[in-house]
């Protein structure tokens, strides 16, 4: 899921968001389109990267998007309260960010 369908998804839901909600939508997007430029960085470099001493490393971009991810989760449980969002709710939205669907 990209920014934009998340938009999409999350309108019908708040049709005219109070400033916090939007705020928190504009974040949510602004980790969703990190989230996607790091995967294609990693995607386009491998997953390991040459070090400083020409050794191989992890790519960097592998460990901040799981951080962005764990910042995702967070942002999504704010916008949507735990009695909206399931445990389970809140892994599909991470996996279909994680894959894309």
């Amino acid at each position: 899921m990209n920014a934009q369908d998340f938009r999409k998804l999350v309108a019908d839901r708040f049709e005219d968001p109070d400033p916090d909600s939007a705020a928190l939508i504009d974040a949510v997007c602004d980790t969703l389109g990190t989230i996607e430029r790091l995967e294609s960085a990693v995607e386009s470099d491998g997953v390991t990267v040459q070090g400083s001493q020409g050794q191989p490393v992890v790519h960097p971009g592998l460990r901040e998007a799981r951080q962005q991810r764990v910042a995702l989760a967070r942002l999504l449980k704010a916008l949507f309260p735990a009695e909206t969002v399931t445990r389970s709710a809140a892994g599909r939205a991470l996996a279909n960010v994680r894959y894309q669907r």
